[in-house]
Formats: C-alpha cells, sequence, structure tokens
C-alpha cells in the first residue's frame, strides 16, 4: 500500500485541493491527458500527472479555454519538449564532432 501513495493521489482530495470538479478530471482522461486509476472502489490520479493536471486546470478555470483548446496546448507543449530535447541531443552531438 506504501507504492500506492507515492505513485498516486486521491482524485477527490485532489480536486478539492485544486477547487475543481472531478468532471472536468475525467474529462482530461477521456480526451487521453491524465489517467485515472481505479483500486478497491476508489479513484486516483498518477502522481506524474499533477503539474500538468495544475496547469489545464488553471487554464481551463481562469483563463475559460474549453477542452478542445486544453488538448491542442497539450499536444503543443509535448511538442516542444519533445524538439527541445532533439535539440539538445543534436548539440551534444555537434559538440562531439568539434
Amino acid at each position: 500500500m506504501n507504492n500506492l501513495s507515492e505513485e498516486h493521489v486521491s482524485l477527490e482530495q485532489f480536486c478539492r485541493s485544486c477547487n475543481i470538479e472531478t468532471t472536468f478530471v475525467y474529462s482530461l482522461a477521456e480526451q487521453d491527458l491524465c489517467e485515472i486509476i481505479i483500486i478497491e472502489e476508489k479513484t486516483y490520479v498518477l502522481q506524474e500527472d499533477l503539474a500538468l493536471l495544475e496547469r489545464l486546470s488553471r487554464l481551463h478555470y481562469d483563463m475559460e479555454i474549453n477542452m478542445e483548446g486544453l488538448y491542442a496546448i497539450a499536444h503543443l507543449q509535448e511538442k516542444i519538449e519533445s524538439l527541445k530535447e532533439e535539440v539538445r541531443s543534436l548539440s551534444r552531438k555537434l559538440d562531439r564532432h568539434q
């Protein structure tokens, strides 16, 4: 059970602490933007998804960005991170050859 607390956070607890609705997180999960886990009839989100969930909830609730916009933003951010990693990798290769 110790791994559970390290890897998962109660959906109810997360939503209460961020002052958001659980239906919002379910909608994000439907868009494959986060993962919801059900263990012994309790619902959890992955610890690794928390930063993204917090960022998306701020965009949705504070800036009134709809689900389609959140999906686009999340995938653009993912693409940016991928491109950054590619640039770092190419830069290391270039440094080795100079």
